[in-house]
């Protein structure tokens, strides 16, 4: 593993760590979602699982997961810019 990581450049070793941080991130965030909405649907027998109605619930946790996303976009790209001008 560590002549993996050696072998890779400093850019692609930052592109690593990122992709790494988002998938950790959009996972835990997503089960998050998924158990909300089930404790929503205990709370409420009368309703049953709707796409729809997932993602209207979901709102505020989509909107979080794209606003990290972009930031860390924005903070690679500034990250990597740094790094090439060294």
């Amino acid at each position: 593993m560590k002549s993996i990581i050696d072998s890779l450049a400093k850019e692609e070793q930052a592109i690593l760590i990122v992709a790494l941080f988002l998938l950790i991130y959009v996972g835990t965030m997503i089960n998050v979602m998924v158990r909300e909405y089930r404790t929503y649907l205990d709370d409420y027998p009368m309703y049953h699982f709707s796409l729809g109605d997932f993602i209207r619930r979901g709102r505020f946790y989509i909107c979080l997961i794209l606003g990290v996303v972009f930031i860390t976009f924005v903070c690679l790209v500034v990250s990597l810019m740094a790094i090439s001008i060294q």
